[in-house]
């Protein structure tokens, strides 16, 4: 059984107080003001530990918290900056990247889509693409869009998940063709990937000729008032839109925003705290913002269709609707869904039997997700009026300076361990004018399409999409290819010869006009 990767924080809670400043009541439903507030009991321990986690150096230079319970007017909780190197700080509309929570939004969307029948979820990919060839034994004939949005589709794949996440838009048209030759089988049953999500995206466009973010703009977004959550970046204002950090033991490395050509169906949204506390109580029934969609599409969304198998001891998330993880804690049943990505983690959880939500929104990835779990436990054991939950917050708190510290570690051993492979040589090479010269120019692959590598005063740089790749000489021919994550650099292959790159085990021809 695999582990929950979502767990670390805490702190005497007793001794920090409150900052009433740092939070505000957000009203966003209909009655809402006329509500109690959320509970004190359930705000100020949170509020306390998001506290302390914020002084620890390294943890985050920007953290939201939103609780959600009952009609209540929301509780929103935003601390830092944007970005590391700015004094901009981070506020109720401040757009976080929430990663792979856009698989939620996904859900709702099919289930919409499903009760309008523009694609009904029983639909199947032969159904789509007619003549499309998967690798055997899988049959397009018996993989439907619910299969694919629950991951059960029994397919896998490492290219296209880079491909779409790292490097450019794939257009519906590409999907048949990359299905056949990018994509390979595995074991039946649930396992949490991409995959079904892009493919559903697809299968949407190539069914109705509309991309899946104009549809999850007016199926979704647009009816319960979502203005604050977007599948572009490029339509956020510069000056609500938080960038992400990795910290390298030492200062913060700031992350552009994705542009919009990687914001996927599996993980392409943004979303304001204020946003996600609109979301959370739409899909809790609360707050009256649900009006502009019916009640049997989040029932439909949040119905488990299958069995996953995650857990840790403590929390045992057993099953998996549309885009929501069904789980168990100490008697308990909530809905969660976390996101993560390079300098970004996020989580929402949802306890229906006592109309209760929390959303965290953090743009850093220091230990995060840990963190993140423990905090999601100790939300569903507060708001049921679980005993002991206070300590492990505490400990959580406590715990957490030294597992920032670790990770921050091990990512630098990790990248010092690679840099001394044998494939480097050394890192001995110093190529001339010429040498540079013979790996410059614009190079072809058909699929992930033109390469670009520029002289610079730094060296050479290569563009492909939507990534940028510094390249270090490593040995004659080999560069260490590295973006502005804390990544180990990969190798990227020159044979001025051939006039061709490898990177990634894909030729790139250089272009006709180069040769």
């Amino acid at each position: 059984m695999s582990r929950l990767c979502l767990s670390c924080i805490t702190f005497p809670l007793f001794l920090l107080p409150l900052c009433p400043t740092a939070a505000v009541a957000a009203n966003s439903g209909s009655g809402a003001s006329q509500a109690p507030p959320v509970s004190a009991a359930l705000i100020a321990p949170i509020q306390q530990a998001f506290d302390a986690v914020a002084r620890v150096p390294g943890s985050a230079p920007a953290t939201a918290v939103v609780i959600v319970q009952g009609d209540a007017p929301p509780w929103i909780h935003a601390q830092g900056r944007m970005r590391a190197d700015t004094e901009r700080m981070v506020d109720a509309e401040t757009r976080f990247y929430i990663a792979s929570q856009t698989k939620s939004f996904m859900g709702l969307l099919a289930a919409v889509l499903d009760e309008r029948g523009e694609l009904p979820l029983t639909t199947t990919l032969a159904e789509i693409w007619p003549e499309l060839q998967l690798p055997a034994p899988a049959d397009a004939r018996k993989i439907s869009m619910a299969d694919l949005l629950s991951h059960q589709e029994g397919l896998s794949t490492d290219t296209l998940n880079f491909l779409t996440a790292y490097v450019r838009d794939v257009p519906a048209a590409e999907y048949p063709a990359l299905l056949a030759t990018e994509v390979k089988t595995r074991t039946p049953g649930f396992r949490y990937a991409n995959l079904g999500d892009l493919v559903y995206g697809a299968a949407l466009e190539a069914r109705t000729g509309r991309n899946w973010r104009d549809w999850l703009d007016e199926a979704v977004l647009r009816p319960l008032q979502l203005d604050d959550v977007s599948p572009r970046t490029t339509t956020v204002p510069v000056a609500q839109l938080s960038w992400n950090h990795q910290w390298d033991g030492e200062r913060w490395r700031a992350l552009e925003p994705k542009p919009d050509a990687v914001m996927h169906a599996a993980g392409g949204l943004v979303a304001s705290p204020r946003a996600m506390a609109r979301w959370m109580q739409a899909n809790l029934g609360t707050g009256g913002v649900r009006a502009g969609l019916a009640d049997t599409v989040f029932e439909r969304s949040q119905r488990p269709i299958a069995q996953a198998k995650l857990a840790d001891g403590e929390i045992d998330c057993d099953g998996y609707s549309l885009g929501w993880y069904a789980c168990g804690y100490r008697g308990q049943r909530a809905l969660m869904h976390p996101g993560s990505f390079n300098g970004a983690v996020s989580v929402t959880v949802l306890v229906p039997s006592v109309r209760a939500g929390m959303s965290i929104l953090v743009n850093s990835d220091s230990a995060m997700e840990g963190l993140q779990l423990e905090l999601m436990k100790a939300f569903i054991g507060l708001a049921t009026g679980l005993d002991g939950e206070g300590e492990r917050l505490r400990k959580a708190v406590a715990d957490y300076p030294a597992r920032a510290q670790a990770k921050a570690v091990k990512r630098r051993a990790a990248i010092d361990e690679e840099r001394k492979s044998p494939l480097w040589g050394g890192w001995q090479w110093k190529p001339d004018a010429a040498a540079l010269d013979a790996c410059s120019g614009r190079f072809a692959n058909s699929l992930y399409g033109a390469m670009q590598v520029e002289r610079t005063a730094q060296g050479l740089v290569a563009r492909i999409g939507a990534m940028e790749l510094r390249l270090e000489p490593a040995q004659p021919g080999v560069f260490g290819a590295s973006d502005d994550t804390l990544e180990a650099p990969e190798p990227l292959q020159c044979d001025a010869q051939k006039g061709s790159i490898r990177w990634r085990e894909q030729e790139f021809a250089r272009a006709a006009a180069d040769s």
